[in-house]
């Protein structure tokens, strides 16, 4: 892994061992459950299970526990991260499974987890008719493990073990274990997960990290950090005084105020093969100069075995859809009639299990975004 470039000080990092001056360890971090009431339907109030997660370092993060244990808000210190949409954080559900029906429950999220069948717009693949982007974050996880921190027994470490099924009879059956890891006193996340064809036959798998980053932190003047070859693009248009491609590509990671032309269902996307760096991992996500003392970022940390490929949507609109997703994924996020990585697509054989990991990393100092900058790199043709 990466080395990581260590945080500022925060309270933990004062913290002794048998320090005993707190009453409850979250007056320093932990993660904490509850059900979260919201305006549903018709002015009906309903409830959704999360799991509120202090890292003791800035970073907070909700992780809703019905919606495929999949991270909506999330905020460092005073700034908001991630892009919420209208929908609120409603529950899931296989209402929201056809055609594009997934968009009226969507709440968006620094973390969206799509799969693990399909990824993509609703098409017909493999035989059927799909919705957009699989069922995995309308489905409920149960909680196998919550363990907080526990400084007086030398333990930083905080962990939530999840399970989700998609499931029907005759099958398929697929199973997804998650964990995800932080530790007191640091600002990353750490996503672990391991799907496993449970049912008797083969069956399609694509994995994608819908990551969205949203408005302080997505606004006029951040840069978006990626590199790779380019595969597929959306709505590229010409940059003035930029000639070459190259160049053009780089420019869209510069990123805009609100435009007219997103409106609707307007916006960009480009797909690129992920380049790793030094480390052999690929970095991404996305630097804002302007907040905080030294600036602020995101970065998004995995392994290209695991993830090979990374789309970049913008949907750069005004009134409630301001927003840019940076996806890792796995498989094929067009469908085969329009993919030329008819391979892309995964299959599980009846007790395989894929494995992904998906690293979160908040920098803050003037060195630690500089170290994250250098991670960019070109978008070849």
């Amino acid at each position: 892994m990466a080395r990581s470039v260590r945080p500022r000080r925060s309270s933990s990092d004062r913290l002794k061992t048998n320090d005993a001056r707190y009453g409850s360890i979250h007056q320093l971090g932990g993660i904490t459950t509850a059900t979260l009431d919201f305006p549903g339907i018709g002015g009906v109030t309903q409830g959704t299970r999360v799991a509120m997660v202090n890292t003791g370092s800035g970073l907070r993060f909700t992780v809703n526990l019905d919606r495929g244990g999949d991270i909506t808000d999330a905020s460092f210190n005073a700034h908001g991260l991630a892009y919420l949409t209208p929908n609120g954080f409603a529950p899931g559900g296989f209402a929201y499974t056809k055609e594009h029906d997934w968009l009226r429950s969507w709440q968006g999220g620094l973390v969206t987890t799509c799969g693990p069948r399909f990824i993509g717009h609703s098409r017909d693949e493999e035989g059927e008719r799909v919705g957009l982007h699989g069922q995995h974050s309308n489905l409920p996880a149960a909680v196998e493990v919550l363990l907080n921190p526990d400084p007086p027994r030398g333990r930083r470490e905080m962990l939530l073990s999840l399970v989700i099924r998609e499931s029907k009879m005759f099958g398929p059956v697929i199973e997804t274990r998650r964990k995800i890891q932080c530790a007191l006193g640091e600002p990353v996340i750490i996503i672990h997960d391991e799907v496993t064809n449970r049912g008797n036959q083969r069956t399609v798998h694509n994995w994608l990290y819908h990551c969205n980053f949203g408005f302080p932190l997505l606004d006029k003047g951040a840069r978006l950090i990626y590199r790779g070859a380019k595969d597929t693009t959306w709505n590229i248009d010409p940059v003035p005084g930029k000639k070459k491609m190259r160049d053009v590509y780089d420019a869209v990671k510069n990123v805009l105020p609100p435009q007219a032309s997103h409106a609707g269902e307007g916006g960009r996307l480009i797909i690129v093969e992920s380049t790793p760096g030094r480390d052999g991992l690929c970095h991404a996500g996305i630097i804002n100069p302007k907040l905080g003392a030294d600036g602020l970022a995101v970065e998004l940390e995995y392994d290209a075995a695991q993830l090979p490929r990374l789309a970049n949507w913008q949907h750069l609109a005004q009134a409630g859809s301001y927003v840019s997703g940076v996806e890792p994924f796995a498989g094929s996020l067009m469908g085969k009639e329009s993919d030329k990585h008819h391979a892309a697509s995964l299959y599980l054989e009846p007790g395989e299990t894929r494995r992904y990991q998906l690293t979160i990393r908040v920098h803050s100092t003037r060195g630690a975004i500089h170290a994250f900058a250098g991670q960019d790199g070109p978008v070849t043709g």
